[in-house]
């Protein structure tokens, strides 16, 4: 391990901030630099490297912030952050990291330059789900027709590009139809809107079909929403004005059903529509009705820790992966252990489950050998457990784990919860529409 330095302070006179960045500004003042987060930043623990550890990312947007920085000098500090949220929950001050490195990649790209196509993606393709999956079908195709494959194992994607070489690796097999082309849309007086987030929909519709099973089989009138993605990879990507202009879409399509419970089955995008109304500060208006969008949304852990009776698919002993967004975003720590233990399924806890597994959205192929290092720790921790199946609650996380046990020549199952439970027979039916 390296202990490197935090980049370098210039020398230029500190200007402080005001307006949004003064909010961050002032949430950056309350870290004290006592490097508890330290033991827990998995960054860090991967890497040594003290400018990836929570403390200096934040005292460097401190200092960007201040025009004490070279922008250039931040970036690898900022863009290496998972966002997993760790570092906050054991943070004596709470000082939220996560959200401040979305808006210091935001800042540092108004110095920089956004980068042309992550702004295509979230400001042209995003906004347009039907082009978004058009263009995916395309970029699909070397993988369907088995060339992108055969150009990893001759090592000419590695040659090209590591993060081609993993993105390709990270998908064992990309699915013919999208799950938007499969569910019927939901009716006027639904319970519950089935939110088609962008990895059921476009990676594995699997998870999608498992979760509106679910529904059906718990008698709840429930169909898909007509929205839009959530705008995590907006925020990801520092373009909080284009994840802004997907909420406001989400939010006016999903006004629709009012009364409606908006069902979520990957925690990533759960997190981040219950955060909307962070996205307006300083609009009452938008921020009134994302905060009562928010008060109807729901992970699925929390509709199945109430759904009734669940009966697995698979026997034989289970560990449970906690996805960042759903432990550490929404506080999502009992509810899937109460799903499992009620469902009388043999649960081994898994040690360091609240630890990040390295996926993070596009971070497994844009910060390879980070995530891998990262992960290869998870994978570590669920073979210790003796458990035939690990499961997990974002697909994100799924990927990442299921990649994971491919290069660790594990037969160890990585399964979505809903996918777990997805139901062979009725299922007694719940108060799906008190949810």
């Amino acid at each position: 391990m390296t202990d490197r330095p935090a980049p370098d302070l210039v020398t230029t006179k500190a200007v402080l901030p005001s307006g949004e960045d003064r909010r961050s500004y002032d949430d950056t003042l309350h870290c004290n630099r006592c490097g508890f987060c330290t033991s827990f930043c998995p960054t860090y623990l991967a890497t040594g490297d003290e400018a990836l550890s929570p403390r200096a990312r934040n005292q460097s947007f401190r200092a960007l912030l201040e025009n004490r920085l070279d922008p250039a000098d931040a970036k690898r500090s900022f863009d290496t952050c998972l966002l997993c949220g760790i570092c906050t929950s054991v943070c004596f001050a709470q000082v939220p990291t996560a959200k401040l490195m979305s808006a210091a990649r935001e800042k540092n790209r108004e110095f920089l330059g956004a980068p042309l196509l992550a702004r295509w993606v979230v400001r042209g393709l995003l906004p347009r789900p039907r082009l978004f999956e058009t263009v995916l079908r395309w970029a699909y195709a070397p993988k369907r027709w088995g060339w992108s494959g055969l150009l990893a194992r001759w090592g000419v994607l590695k040659a090209l590009s590591p993060r081609l070489a993993a993105a390709e690796a990270l998908v064992e097999e990309v699915p013919a139809r999208f799950l938007r082309e499969e569910l019927s849309p939901a009716p006027a007086d639904a319970d519950v809107v089935q939110f088609i987030a962008c990895g059921p929909n476009v990676v594995l519709p699997d998870v999608g079909r498992a979760t509106g099973r679910l529904l059906a089989a718990a008698g709840a009138r429930a169909g898909a929403a007509p929205n839009v993605c959530c705008g995590l990879p907006g925020l990801s990507l520092g373009d909080r004005e284009g994840a802004r202009a997907l909420a406001r879409k989400n939010i006016e399509m999903l006004e629709r059903y009012p009364r409606a419970i908006v069902l979520v089955d990957d925690s990533s995008c759960a997190a981040t529509i219950k955060e909307y109304p962070g996205l307006f500060p300083d609009d009452a208006s938008w921020r009134e009705r994302a905060e009562a969008l928010r008060s109807r949304t729901r992970d699925l852990l929390e509709w199945l820790s109430r759904a009734g009776a669940l009966s697995p698919e698979t026997k034989g002993p289970v560990t449970y992966h906690d996805a960042c967004k759903a432990r550490q975003g929404q506080g999502l720590v009992q509810e899937p252990r109460r799903i499992l233990t009620g469902a009388g399924v043999d649960l081994r806890e898994l040690p360091e489950a609240d630890q990040c597994c390295g996926g993070g959205g596009t971070y497994s192929f844009t910060q390879p050998a980070i995530s891998q290092s990262v992960g290869a720790r998870k994978i570590d921790r669920i073979l210790s457990t003796g458990a035939a199946v690990v499961l997990t609650s974002s697909v994100s996380c799924l990927l990442q784990l299921r990649a994971g046990l491919r290069r660790a020549g594990s037969r160890v199952r990585a399964l979505h919860i809903a996918s777990f439970f997805s139901p062979d027979r009725p299922v007694p039916p719940g108060s799906a529409g008190d949810l």
